[in-house]
């Protein structure tokens, strides 16, 4: 306290001065029309500029639970999409429309590791055996196939990234129906490679590349790509066609795991047929 008056003492001189400055600015502003309206000018600029810069802010630190927010949404949009349901037609006796049944569910997470520059790359999400997630579950993003689940814990579970050398695809070209399979290279994180494609199918660029629907893990017409180039392989019957990824895995952040209701009594199906043969 001591000191604060010492400071003051040595500089009363000074704050005297603007003291009486201030005096001489309020009268001016008050008994002048023309300076007080450059002042009220002036000073709505400033508050203005002031709660833009706050809004900015705030609007910076809720971005995190806006994008939650709206990855909850679109999970339940995603939830009554046509290709989220299958028909059972033999419940049409019925008045009710029990027609439809759920067969995918699609559950929100948020990525909280994922790699691009490795043979084998992997992603981690923030959900996990309490949410519902088991291994071998699809997992898609905003803009289309991320990857499939590899294991699981009780809050957390790792991914096969799309870019690992072993995770194949069923996909499907859009335009001309042909069907083949996925699969990366493990060159650029930006690009993967469309097999099985005979050279009697038509082929363009930019021909866009959808899941085909016959995998059991990934839902029909979910995104994958577009033709970048083609060309046939010689000697052979076959195209090397190279796929743009729809989905930029350096920027992942949040994805879809999708539950297929019916896998488990699909596989138990398969199972059976195998073991007879």
């Amino acid at each position: 306290m001591r000191n604060i008056f010492a400071f003051i003492f040595r500089y009363h001189a000074f704050f005297l001065l603007l003291m009486l400055e201030t005096v001489c600015v309020a009268l001016m502003i008050q008994n002048n029309g023309f300076h007080r309206a450059a002042f009220l000018n002036v000073s709505d600029e400033f508050v203005g500029k002031s709660y833009k810069v706050y809004n900015e802010v705030t609007d910076y630190i809720r971005l995190g639970e806006e994008n939650r927010l709206l990855a909850d949404e679109n999970s339940r949009l995603r939830n009554t999409l046509p290709n989220s349901y299958y028909a059972d037609t033999s419940s049409i006796k019925t008045v009710r429309d029990t027609i439809r049944h759920t067969l995918y569910h699609y559950i929100p997470a948020r990525v909280i590791q994922t790699s691009t520059n490795r043979l084998n790359n992997y992603i981690y999400i923030n959900k996990g055996r309490d949410h519902g997630i088991k291994p071998r579950m699809a997992v898609i993003g905003p803009n289309g196939v991320v990857g499939i689940v590899k294991s699981v814990s009780d809050h957390f579970a790792s991914l096969y990234s799309m870019l690992h050398s072993q995770v194949t695809v069923s996909a499907r070209v859009k335009q001309n129906g042909s069907r083949g399979t996925v699969k990366w290279d493990g060159k650029s994180p930006y690009y993967v490679n469309l097999e099985e494609i005979t050279r009697q199918e038509q082929l363009h660029q930019r021909d866009t590349i959808f899941t085909s629907g016959v995998s059991r893990l990934f839902p029909d017409n979910i995104p994958i790509g577009i033709v970048e180039s083609f060309d046939l392989i010689e000697p052979g019957n076959f195209y090397d066609i190279r796929v743009m990824l729809s989905t930029d895995f350096k920027k992942l952040d949040y994805v879809y795991v999708v539950s297929n209701i019916m896998h488990e009594e699909i596989d138990s199906l398969i199972n059976r047929t195998e073991d007879v043969q």
